[in-house]
């Protein structure tokens, strides 16, 4: 996009990419030249990737973020349960266990949110994946709870 000149760098840490024959400045921060609004709304597909990110990595019972997170089904698979954006959630292996094949009420646990189809793409998500000097540089564009730098 910025050799084609339809956007502009902004900001850059540092960092290069090198060919034989050119260096280029990997830009932090980019602007759109123009910007064409898609008229179609983008599905997220579901997927066990896509969950974790929804639910920020969290645990939906406890609100653990621990490293052994799994997927649960909200209504049991055997209870007649699918496997959709609306009945599945992050649980820690413990709550996972502790639930078991029963119902919330069963087990005697609540969820911290209701499960959901996102409607949003998960930008929020980016700073796990993202060098720590992008981050920085693009925290002054977003609002606090959207990038923890």
């Amino acid at each position: 996009m910025l050799l084609k000149g339809r956007a502009e760098k902004i900001e850059s840490d540092g960092m290069v990419v090198r060919s034989p024959t050119v260096t280029i400045r990997l830009p932090t921060v980019i602007r759109l030249m123009k910007y064409i609004k898609r008229s179609y709304q983008v599905r997220i597909s579901f997927s066990k990737k896509n969950v974790l990110k929804r639910d920020n990595f969290t645990c939906q019972y406890c609100g653990t973020m621990d490293g052994n997170l799994t997927i649960d089904h909200v209504i049991p698979k055997s209870r007649g349960g699918e496997s959709c954006w609306e009945n599945v959630v992050v649980a820690c292996q413990k709550c996972n266990i502790k639930k078991g094949d029963q119902t919330l009420k069963e087990a005697g646990i609540r969820l911290l949110r209701r499960p959901a189809r996102p409607s949003f793409l998960f930008h929020k998500n980016i700073y796990h994946s993202a060098p720590k000097s992008f981050v920085k540089n693009w925290s002054k564009y977003f609002p606090n709870d959207v990038i923890r730098a």
